[in-house]
């Protein structure tokens, strides 16, 4: 097997959005519990609600700046491995901006 450069290039991509998908979706579903266990919290008085609020938050800020990195290196590999793509919907939304005044 012949290891072309866009071959490898698109592998690479295909992994980073890979992992990329899981983690702007697991934080969108764990934002919801956080603050229905938030809202129990505030409802019961319980402190164990708290707590757990408190254990997930954590993993929801390590998941989000997983999510943030791995966006950035996606928006990286658009503009080189779709350099050609990337211009013309830059052009694209230019010109709707000057249409929108």
């Amino acid at each position: 097997m012949d290891l072309d450069p866009v071959l490898l290039a698109r592998i690479q991509f295909a992994f980073t959005i890979i992992w990329h998908i899981i983690f702007p979706a697991f934080t969108i579903g764990l934002s919801a519990y956080i603050a229905t266990l938030c809202v129990i919290w505030m409802r019961t008085g319980k402190d164990h609600y708290r707590e757990i609020a408190r254990f997930w938050t954590k993993i929801f800020a390590a998941a989000f700046a997983m999510g943030v990195v791995s966006g950035i290196v996606l928006s990286y590999q658009f503009g080189t491995n779709w350099s050609r793509y990337s211009g013309r919907s830059r052009q694209r939304g230019r010109a709707d901006d000057r249409l929108r005044g």
